[in-house]
């Protein structure tokens, strides 16, 4: 299948020239096939567009799954790493995939504007629009400025853009935002909407459920530029938080988490890029800031754990001990003896590759999770949580953002987040075919483990300190969305746990890094307008405008 990370050559291309070719080219991989060979391609069908759209998403996936085990958990303090990452930082994940995708959305709208029934295309071109914002903004969230509204235009004959100018991340926002404002707005169930039938393979056609998933991104990107431009983000707070009476937003703790399910597309999902995010950074740790947020002490027999997502998350180690790493050491220490407990021959013999480790690792089912051969109910590739959702009602009612400021609604808001978070990690672990130890006895948290997490002094509702307390639990519900996490710490100014023991060797190891740089093909082929956005050189450390 082509993937973004064979298109290299073509990355700067993309933004603005890409022939439809390009999108259309052979792919096989749990997507249906669709156009071979790749240079006298045939006139594609919406459900192939559509296929090509989320053969692309899922590629985005697993790239940012390697990313995420090397560089995004030691940056956000979800996990660790006993050395600093020897991979690159910064070199493009995603990029390729989105243009090659914004070829085939632009595609696929022209095509159904062009229908003599248009008005039949309303929930597909909802859709795609849908998704067109939320890839947009999840890559904007990782570069800032980037081409977009002139980007991709080669497949319309147009010559005007060949070469495509940055937007201000500020506009992409704007525009985007108006993208999800018509989705929501133009959803229907009217009879005579075309139906993309097998090949919807993001929510099978459940039209309530687009209406919640695109209002719900409306709230996520809302509150992300809020203090930036809360004049324009204020509105759309408001109507989000008060569409149908409210019943417009993602509320279910599993049905109602969005993202990429096996079971969905046809042929179904392997994830692989989530077993070499583990196995390709074999040092990844549990690292003491998410520790201190599970545990009410250091006891190696793990009589502290509060929190049963401890348990899902993370594993003991080699001496069947719970021990964090310490999150940023003024010097790397070494694991002991050279354990890889991420090594696929634990299906066999669970204890492999720990012997002689000394520091908790990320559990290892999911890495193998959705990868083995026959295994069922594999956790999906997560856009957005319905925790994610409550905990963000909360942020707006506990700020007033929006809104007025109202802390019983944000309280029973937090209280809800928590919940459901506790509720999807704990079905996720227990539905996993592939779970074998320590694999939990049910699929829905008991009366006494939800009143361990939410009577903690860490954990209980204080209007005093309910922000931060939204910020922390919303933190670790994004566990398997690093980059969220990213965007979330740095748009709230680092209001996500920090930690405190080691603050210079976090900032010298990775405060620094607020972005990824640009592809080195955009410079190649992109030159005028990389230069006009960047002046010619590129850092890491520049601020993108949503951080605070």
């Amino acid at each position: 299948m082509l993937k973004y990370h064979n298109m290299k050559k073509w990355t700067g291309l993309i933004t603005a020239t890409v022939f439809v070719s390009v999108v259309l080219a052979s792919c096989t991989k749990n997507f249906v096939k669709e156009n071979t060979p790749y240079d006298r391609p045939t006139v594609a069908t919406l459900p192939q567009l559509y296929q090509g759209i989320g053969s692309n998403l899922e590629a985005n996936a697993e790239g940012m799954d390697n990313t995420g085990a090397r560089w995004l958990y030691p940056i956000t303090q979800l996990g660790a790493v006993y050395a600093v990452s020897d991979y690159p930082y910064g070199s493009g994940p995603n990029w390729g995939g989105f243009y090659q995708n914004l070829v085939g959305m632009g595609q696929m709208i022209a095509k159904m504007h062009a229908a003599a029934d248009s008005a039949n295309y309303v929930n597909a071109e909802a859709m795609v629009r849908t998704l067109r914002a939320y890839q947009a903004l999840e890559l904007s969230n990782l570069y800032g400025d980037m081409p977009y509204s002139k980007a991709a235009k080669a497949f319309s004959g147009s010559t005007a853009d060949l070469k495509a100018p940055y937007d201000k991340q500020q506009a992409i926002y704007l525009s985007c935002l108006g993208d999800l404002t018509w989705a929501v707005n133009h959803f229907n169930t009217n009879a005579n909407q075309y139906s993309l039938g097998s090949s919807e393979f993001l929510l099978k056609n459940n039209i309530g459920q687009w209406i919640k998933f695109a209002n719900s991104l409306r709230l996520r990107y809302a509150l992300t530029m809020y203090d930036k431009d809360n004049a324009d983000a204020g509105p759309i707070i408001a109507d989000a938080l008060s569409r149908n009476g409210g019943n417009d937003l993602l509320s279910d703790p599993v049905a109602d988490v969005i993202g990429l399910y096996s079971a969905n597309v046809t042929g179904g999902l392997n994830f692989g890029g989530r077993e070499s995010f583990f196995n390709q950074e074999s040092r990844a740790r549990m690292g003491s800031t998410l520790w201190k947020l599970f545990s009410d002490n250091n006891n190696t027999d793990g009589s502290g754990i509060f929190d049963l997502r401890a348990k899902i998350f993370f594993e003991v180690n080699g001496n069947g001990d719970w021990v964090p790493y310490p999150q940023n050491p003024v010097t790397p220490i070494a694991d002991g003896g050279s354990p890889d407990p991420y090594n696929t021959q634990r299906d066999g013999d669970w204890t492999l590759g720990k012997v002689g480790n000394l520091y908790s690792d990320y559990n290892y089912y999911w890495g193998r999770d959705g990868n083995i051969a026959g295994s069922t109910n594999p956790c999906p590739e997560i856009f957005m949580s319905a925790a994610e959702t409550d905990f963000l009602v909360a942020e707006a009612y506990a700020r007033g953002a929006g809104v007025g400021a109202n802390l019983v609604a944000a309280k029973t808001a937090y209280v809800a987040g928590v919940t459901a978070s506790l509720t999807f990690w704990k079905n996720m672990a227990f539905n996993s075919s592939v779970w074998v130890v320590n694999k939990p006895t049910s699929g829905t948290p008991t009366a006494g483990e939800l009143s361990s997490v939410l009577t903690d002094s860490k954990v209980a509702w204080s209007d005093a300190n309910g922000v931060s307390l939204i910020y922390a639990q919303e933190w670790i519900d994004l566990f398997r969305q690093p980059w969220v996490a990213w965007a979330l710490m740095r748009r709230t100014g680092y209001g996500t746990p920090q930690d405190t023991d080691h603050p210079a060797s976090y900032t010298q190891n990775y405060g620094s890094l607020q972005r990824f740089t640009y592809p080195g093909d955009e410079k190649q082929y992109n030159f005028a307008n990389w230069s006009a956005e960047t002046g010619g050189t590129e850092s890491t450390a520049t601020k993108i405008w949503i951080t605070k």
